[in-house]
């Protein structure tokens, strides 16, 4: 047991044990910001440059069968809806690096506490600090790191979806642009254009599906979003009254423990 005054008893066994778990602490929170997925810098510009290669014959069935208004307006949706993951594989770092750094700071509170001020420290402050670390602020930490987590599984979901609906996109387009160009040079005659027009319906009942679909999953990411971001605000407000909790003041604040440089000797 720490005595009033002093160093506690197993002091070096004490710091031997912390220093070893402070670098497993510092290794895991590392290790979390370098399993990133690697996306190819390209693979957004490839997708891009085949839905405009494939939209030209695609436009022009549409116009032969006079559904050229209608199809134009899904068309400019679905491509407008194509993003980039890799912005959203990034965030998702971010989330893991805030992570790291949120286990980091806990640990190195608690660890300054314990064992820098702690056993030399006794009395109602010290109780009340104690309380206030074990109770709320390592709770707070950790609530933290429970939204941090949550962030990046998101961002996670929402890049994945992402790139599953720009595959699904380009699928769609380059067998409809294939078609297409199979079944024009027949459209003066009535049966290649009955079969032309049974295509742009099938393509734009396909086009309508994956765009509701995708606005399903971005539906229910936002709705999570937005919880995460209401559990962040009152975490804020919690962290911004810790002070006031303690009646505390920050080191160094009293005036009279200062003096100008220039009275300095």
């Amino acid at each position: 047991m720490p005595t009033p005054s002093g160093r506690p008893h197993g002091s070096h066994t004490l710091r031997a044990a912390q220093s070893r778990e402070n670098r497993m602490a510092r290794l895991a929170a590392r290790q979390a910001t370098l399993n990133h997925v690697k996306v190819d810098p390209g693979f957004f510009q490839r997708v891009m440059k085949l839905v405009k290669a494939q939209s030209r014959p695609i436009y022009a069935g549409l116009a032969t069968c006079g559904l050229v208004t209608v199809g134009t307006v899904m068309i400019v949706a679905a491509v407008g809806n194509a993003s980039d993951p890799r912005k959203f594989f990034e965030d998702r770092s971010m989330w893991n690096e805030m992570l790291g750094d949120l286990k980091l700071s806990a640990w190195d509170v608690w660890i300054s506490f314990f064992s820098l001020i702690s056993p030399y420290w006794v009395g109602h402050a010290s109780e009340t600090v104690q309380r206030y670390l074990r109770f709320e602020l390592i709770g707070m930490f950790d609530e933290l790191g429970r939204v941090a987590t949550e962030m990046s599984t998101t961002m996670t979901s929402l890049a994945w979806d992402v790139v599953e609906y720009d595959l699904k996109l380009v699928s769609l387009l380059v067998s409809a642009g294939t078609a297409f160009m199979a079944l024009l040079p027949f459209s003066a005659t009535p049966v290649g254009k009955l079969t032309l027009g049974v295509a742009a319906v099938a393509f734009l009942t396909l086009l309508s599906s994956l765009l509701q679909e995708f606005a399903g999953k971005i539906k229910a990411l936002d709705l999570k979003l937005e919880t995460l971001g209401h559990k962040i605000f009152e975490l804020r407000g919690l962290f911004s009254v810790g002070d006031d909790k303690l009646h505390l003041q920050p080191p160094g604040s009293d005036p009279a423990l200062w003096k100008p440089i220039q009275g300095a000797s």
